[in-house]
């Protein structure tokens, strides 16, 4: 199928070609954010917030492939594994419980950069051409800048 407002011919499965260091600016911006996330405050029962979440902030990100065609699976994951995006998405509702010892600030950022780092791989899957070349995957990156730097 071909939608003429696209940059792309989503029929067409040959990949894009990334543009030289595109992977690597993913993959920083995903290493600065979990950097920040492993930087926070957190008692015991907060452990998994600076470890695994962490983990798997910067595994979703550095494992991105700007060409990479695949359209976004049944389940919306874009290309994140089952066990990073259940890392990610458990997040949302524990927040309220487990992450109560970080200021309403820092829950809020912390929210934001799950909410973007699994937006960015459904970019990239539905459209890599519009999502890089239109700016939505740079203006994502600057969001988890954004959010990691206070």
């Amino acid at each position: 199928m071909t939608f003429p407002s696209l940059s792309i011919d989503l029929a067409d499965p040959a990949p894009r070609e990334p543009r030289e260091g595109e992977a690597d600016v993913l993959a920083a911006a995903g290493r600065r954010a979990a950097d920040w996330v492993r930087a926070l405050p957190a008692p015991e029962t907060g452990r998994w917030i600076i470890g695994p979440l962490a983990d798997a902030v910067e595994k979703a990100m550095t494992s991105l492939d700007p060409g990479d065609r695949d359209d976004v699976d049944q389940h919306g994951k874009g290309g994140i594994d089952d066990d990073t995006a259940e890392t990610l998405a458990g997040l949302i509702y524990a927040v309220p419980e487990t992450a109560h010892w970080l200021t309403p600030d820092q829950q809020v950022r912390l929210l934001a950069v799950v909410a973007a780092v699994p937006g960015i791989p459904r970019l990239l899957a539905n459209d890599p051409g519009t999502a890089i070349g239109d700016g939505q995957v740079a203006r994502m990156c600057a969001i988890l800048d954004h959010a990691t730097h206070p």
